[in-house]
């Protein structure tokens, strides 16, 4: 199976910090705004817009959320003009992904019949990095994460979590809004609140893991409320 060759990967990061570059300027995110909103060092989100940094899925997310782009404008040209103007929980949110990412990886190898070695063997890296990776210890640079979805026979979008509705996705039709007012007040204001978007998305995404993924991610989500 072909994966990404390291003169790939190179271009591949290139071309991701482009176009955030590109995306955080038509949203009119100052770069400095963006290594506050993630918690990153100004040079840190340089080097990624630069090329020379991987950015991981988990940060792409949040870009994408921030800058009103849907993921999938890394991967097209097609960009909305519009901005969320609400401020998410990042760090919260940020935590949960990765260990979401994480269980579904470790779902996807072992699906695939495949080790933590083989992975090992296919980015050329230690076991322990996988380990890391696959307990949410570490980020998993994105290029990285595209190499072994293709090795696991999954694709990118396995790991999504879009996050934002795209465009030309139809409204909510009378049924819909009927549900949405007969649920009890403070769970109506909580869904209708776009700061709460990706908690909802994750909770979708959780809904749909097997009962023993469930479990490991529950073992460690208190870690991310403290």
């Amino acid at each position: 199976m072909q994966v990404l060759s390291q003169e790939e990967a190179i271009i591949r990061r290139k071309i991701v910090g482009v176009l955030l570059r590109h995306a955080r300027q038509r949203a009119n995110w100052a770069i400095e705004e963006v290594a506050n909103a993630l918690g990153e060092t100004l040079e840190s989100i340089t080097k990624i817009e630069e090329g020379h940094c991987d950015v991981s899925l988990v940060e792409l997310e949040i870009l994408a959320h921030l800058y009103h782009v849907p993921l999938a404008y890394f991967w097209s040209e097609e960009i909305p003009d519009e901005r969320i103007n609400a401020r998410l929980p990042v760090a919260a949110i940020m935590g949960l992904r990765r260990r979401i990412i994480a269980a579904l990886l470790q779902q996807a190898r072992i699906e695939a019949g495949r080790s933590r070695e083989d992975l090992a063997r296919l980015l050329n890296c230690p076991p322990t990095r996988i380990i890391a990776y696959e307990l949410a210890d570490r980020d998993i640079p994105l290029v990285e994460l595209e190499a072994m979805a293709q090795f696991l026979g999954v694709p990118m979008s396995y790991f999504f979590d879009e996050g934002i509705r795209p465009a030309g996705e139809v409204l909510p039709d009378m049924d819909e809004l009927k549900r949405l007012a007969e649920l009890p007040a403070d769970v109506r204001r909580f869904v209708t609140m776009p700061g709460n978007l990706l908690y909802l998305r994750a909770a979708m995404q959780l809904s749909a893991l097997p009962a023993s993924t469930l479990r490991r991610l529950g073992e460690g989500l208190l870690d991310i409320t403290y």
